[in-house]
């Protein structure tokens, strides 16, 4: 099964585009306290993307967000070398001011 949770607060602006083709999405950074967390640097930073509809939410620097996906692997080769990312792709938001 392909899924990831999260759980944390918005940790900077939104970044709200449309691709060329017009695709909407949004790009969220995401702070999440690590599982033991001992200071205020021990935190973590995902960045989620959204798509379609969940574009169009009011997004706010420090809202706590929940929210759940799927990850996305892509790879490619340049110059005989082959590069890999994993993306996170959000399905469902959960804001609360």
């Amino acid at each position: 099964m392909n899924l990831f949770a999260l759980a944390g607060y918005i940790a900077d602006e939104p970044v709200k585009i449309t691709t060329d083709n017009g695709t909407r999405l949004c790009r969220l950074r995401i702070s999440v306290d690590k599982s033991s967390k001992e200071s205020e640097e021990d935190k973590e930073i995902y960045e989620v993307t959204v798509f379609r509809n969940l574009v169009d939410e009011d997004y706010q620097v420090g809202q706590f967000i929940a929210v759940s996906g799927k990850l996305v692997c892509n790879n490619y080769r340049s110059e005989n070398k082959s590069y890999y990312n994993t993306n996170l792709i959000g399905n469902s938001v959960t804001l609360k001011d």
